[in-house]
This record gives C-alpha cells, structure tokens and sequence, in this order.
C-alpha cells in the first residue's frame, strides 16, 4: 500500500500570511502562507486520504497548482521536522494490540514520521529482551511498566523472598506473596496481566559477579540495574556490559536523593571512566571522598511508593530510548538526580571518557580496527 502522509494533531496557528505548527514542548514551524496554499495543503494532510502522488490533483482541485517534485519536496520537508504521520500505519497490528497498547502507541507517535511509524517502535518494544536485576521497589515497578509497554522478555533476577514491609512500594506483590520468591511471585503476576505477551522469567539468584551477569545477559538487549549489593555492582555490570555489547541503565536512592544514569558500550564514557575520574579528583581533594553519593554506607530504605514508582518511571523512559529508539538516551554517561527534600530540585551532570579506561580504550581500539 501507498503511503499516505497525516499531519499529527497538533496545534497550528493561521494567520493572514504565515501557518504555525506547534509540534512538541518549545518547537514550532513557522511556513509562509501568503496564498493560503499552505492552509489548503494542511487540511488535505489533515484528513491523510491522499498520497504524495495524489495530493497535486487534489490541491488543484482547490485551486493551486503544484507539481508532483514540488509536492513530494513539501512532504519531506514536513516529516524532516516531525510533523508527520503515515496514515494508518497501526492497521497491520492484531486488533487486539491496538486496544491494548493504543495509549503507548499514541505515544510513540511524537516521534514517529514518514519512515518509522509508531507501530515499528511498538514492535521493537515486542521483539526487546531485558535482563532486569533486581526485583524491589523500582525492580518491581519497572517490571511492571515494561510490561505494560509490551516488552518481549524479561529475565528477572532476584534472590529475595517477598516481605510484609515489601508491600508498602513493590505492587506486584500481594498479602498471599509473602514467604515466596520475588521473582516467582512477580511472574506470576505478570501471567495476569499481560496475559501471555510478555514472558518473564524468574531466576532466584544472588549477583555476586560479572560472569554472573554475562552468562545471565547473553542475548539480552538491554541491562537494568535495579540493585545496590555488592557495593561494586555497578562496576560489575558494566564491565559483563562492555562484553555483552548492551547498554545498561541503573538507579536507585541514596538518602533523599533519586539519581539514575545509563552507559552504551563503545558510544558513551562508562561507570569506570566516573570512578577513575572521582577517584583522581579524592586524591587531590580528598573531602570529595565524603560527598562520593555512589560510596554512602547508608543501607536504610526511604523508598515510599510513589518514590520507587517516580524512579521506575525514569528509568523505564531511559530504557524505551534503547529499546525502540524514539530519540537518544538522556542519561548516557549523564548522572540525573531528584532531591525530593529540597523541592524536587533536580539536576544533571556529565562525566568524560577517562584516558586510563581500559574498557573504553578496548573498544576505541576495536572501532579502529
């Protein structure tokens, strides 16, 4: 089938010269319209029952005058500054999916155009295969809003049974979970609610090494990182990560702060090239070494619901950017944080590629190769 451009619904602007798109938060397109040839264009993709090869005849029919090249350079012109939708483009998902996932598909229509359509990212998000460690609080709520993006699978890792101090933050667990394995327990609440499309699988294991995490993230697309023991878990991961040739994300709450960050193998500085560069900076100013927010002992859990659901939500954004490739991830080798005492203040800071890393320098040298 023909593709048929649509104009998102979005808001625009006539006045008695120019049209106004406004498209996203902060972005607008201002085009020329003395003739009202442009207002006549943008009804026609209004409606998106024309193809590019048709809409000349139709806007001759209104009494303008273009030509097919003209034409087909105003549609491109209009998807390259995303405005664009290909009609119909989620006809060919099952009936189903449509009901199901029709809010996560309109979502996926801020991003898509001509090219990829909202369905290819909801698809990408179907064939995604995550290994998620960890299967507390923000474990268990990025679970469950994976699951309800409709990812693929999910390899669940988790060592811990479900307590009665559990059920305050981690809702995918229930009165009649305790004593149970988390991650038997979280499958199980998968089975009903995603009803099959998404399969989980629980491994009730301890992480205590890299291997660990390469031999359970073979295959995988992805890496979340949703623990916090052993102290250099995160190292871990990053290092079975350079391995495994998969991004990971990872997050957490340290005192009353929400932070998360992201590493992509070979693209961005990673957690080594972080520790190096803050260990370099405790050597030459070692009262860094007590602001270290990654090195706190502080083991006590503040992580209410609405905490662990605000974080998991974060992180799952963070993990839809890999998965589906809407846009670029936000938090590659960038430390965002949430500083809920102090008016939910946040901030963001990048770190560099550290010279003396040897996972970024093995890769480097491979690219070259």
């Amino acid at each position: 089938m023909r593709a048929r451009p649509q104009l998102k619904p979005i808001a625009v602007i006539r006045r008695p010269s120019e049209v106004i798109l406004v498209g996203r938060a902060l972005e607008a397109t201002y085009l020329d319209d003395t003739d009202g040839s442009t207002s006549a264009l943008l009804d026609l993709l209004t409606e998106g029952k024309h193809t590019v090869g048709e809409l000349p005849a139709a806007m001759g029919a209104r009494g303008y005058t273009v030509t097919g090249a003209e034409m087909a350079a105003a549609v491109e012109a209009l998807d390259e500054v995303g405005v664009l939708l290909r009609a119909g483009s989620d006809d060919d998902l099952a009936p189903s999916t449509r009901r199901r996932h029709e809010s996560n598909l309109r979502f996926y229509d801020l991003y898509a155009g001509m090219r990829r359509t909202s369905a290819d990212h909801h698809r990408a998000m179907a064939r995604a295969d995550v290994l998620l460690l960890g299967a507390g609080g923000m474990g268990s709520g990025v679970l469950q809003s994976l699951i309800g993006l409709g990812a693929g699978r999910i390899r669940l890792v988790d060592c811990d049974t479900v307590e009665e101090k559990n059920l305050a933050r981690q809702f995918a667990y229930g009165h009649y979970d305790i004593g149970r394995p988390k991650v038997t327990a979280a499958r199980d609440w998968a089975r009903r609610y995603a009803a099959g499309d998404t399969v989980v699988e629980p491994i009730h294991e301890e992480i205590t090494g890299a291997d660990a995490v390469r031999r359970l993230g073979a295959g995988a697309d992805l890496v979340i990182c949703a623990i916090d023991t052993p102290d250099d878990v995160h190292l871990m991961v990053n290092e079975a990560c350079f391995d495994l040739g998969v991004p990971f994300i990872a997050a957490g709450l340290q005192y009353s702060m929400l932070f998360y960050w992201s590493v992509q193998p070979g693209v961005s500085p990673c957690r080594l090239c972080l520790e190096l560069g803050r260990d370099e900076q405790s050597a030459t100013m070692p009262e860094l070494a007590t602001q270290h927010v990654l090195r706190s002992t502080d083991k006590v859990n503040r992580a209410t619901g609405p905490i662990a659901q605000l974080l998991a939500g974060f992180v799952t954004l963070e993990a839809g950017r890999y998965l589906t490739g809407t846009d670029a991830p936000v938090a590659a080798a960038t430390y965002h944080t949430v500083e809920l005492t102090d008016g939910m203040r946040t901030s963001r800071e990048s770190w560099a590629r550290h010279p003396a890393c040897r996972l970024c320098a093995r890769t480097a040298a491979v690219a070259v190769a």
